[in-house]
């Protein structure tokens, strides 16, 4: 069934390739991550019975709106999930409904975050507009999900994992490289090298040609590879999609075997494999117990 699920990625894509304008077409000149992580600020909310919230982020390119999230768990010294969405995932919080379902609903506080740009298709499009403004969604949706992570740590739950599909997996992996506070890492579809999938699969294509251009500005931006080799990788417990035509099977695998990180595989391509909702909670769940044994 390689063909069927290839064949779902590239039908996926030629979809987008058709809806969205060329990528970072207005510029690619941004500071680095760590910098737009450094420049954001925002007031949470306080957290009540209520399961949707909004925030104004003032950043390096302007205030921006993000939203989140809580299903709360039984008992407040439950663990924390926190969940990151994947790009142009609408609503927003599709995948998050579909992982988190049985078992799941019971065994932790659930956090979906919702990132910039996110709440129709058309505010996507100033999110991929220039890297700049690529890189503030990425930098507003990590520190948005942990301030909400700290804050119910301090109402009494006990430890968290940061997790999420294809770009929030990524995000998940940012948040281990930067804070890295988290019990636990589930990086779902996703690696360390986003500048990797911007120019080296088919999204290549929906690049601008003065962002094609600088390639070596975006692979400096968005590689992570060398800071996850030098970082500890014990809590991180990723899963990736054999035959994925976004992130790469043999690229990312390579990236955490370098690291010695074992690796879950699943038989689906990136949207076969971000839609096989069970394989994924069965995955979410083994690290969740694997969490629960360490600070029990």
């Amino acid at each position: 069934m390689r063909w069927f699920h290839e064949a779902v990625d590239r039908l996926h894509v030629a979809l987008l390739h058709r809806l969205v304008p060329p990528v970072f077409r207005h510029g690619i000149d941004s500071p680095g991550l760590h910098e737009h992580l450094q420049g954001i600020q925002f007031t949470l909310p306080i957290l009540t019975a209520a399961r949707h919230y909004t925030v104004v982020a003032h950043t390096l390119v302007g205030d921006i709106g993000a939203g989140f999230q809580v299903r709360w768990g039984a008992r407040p010294d439950l663990p924390v999930l926190v969940y990151h969405h994947g790009i142009a995932e609408m609503p927003y919080d599709k995948s998050f409904r579909g992982i988190f379902r049985g078992p799941l609903t019971t065994a932790a506080h659930l956090v979906a975050v919702r990132a910039p740009f996110h709440r129709t298709w058309l505010d996507l499009l100033p999110g991929l507009a220039t890297l700049g403004h690529f890189l503030v969604m990425c930098a507003v949706a990590v520190q948005l999900g942990d301030a909400v992570r700290l804050a119910l740590l301090a109402r009494g739950a006990r430890g968290s994992l940061v997790l999420g599909t294809s770009l929030g997996g990524f995000l998940a992996l940012v948040h281990h490289l930067v804070l890295g506070t988290a019990d636990g890492y589930v990086p779902l579809l996703a690696g360390p090298d986003l500048a990797h999938v911007l120019l080296s699969t088919h999204y290549r294509h929906f690049l601008a040609p003065q962002a094609l251009a600088h390639a070596a500005t975006i692979r400096a931006l968005l590689d992570f590879r060398q800071d996850f080799k030098a970082s500890d990788t014990r809590r991180v417990l990723p899963l990736l999609a054999r035959y994925d035509l976004d992130m790469l099977y043999t690229h990312h695998a390579a990236c955490y075997a370098a690291s010695g990180v074992p690796l879950r595989t699943i038989e689906r391509g990136h949207i076969t494999g971000s839609l096989a909702f069970a394989a994924l909670r069965t995955h979410v769940l083994t690290c969740l117990q694997a969490l629960l044994h360490t600070t029990g």
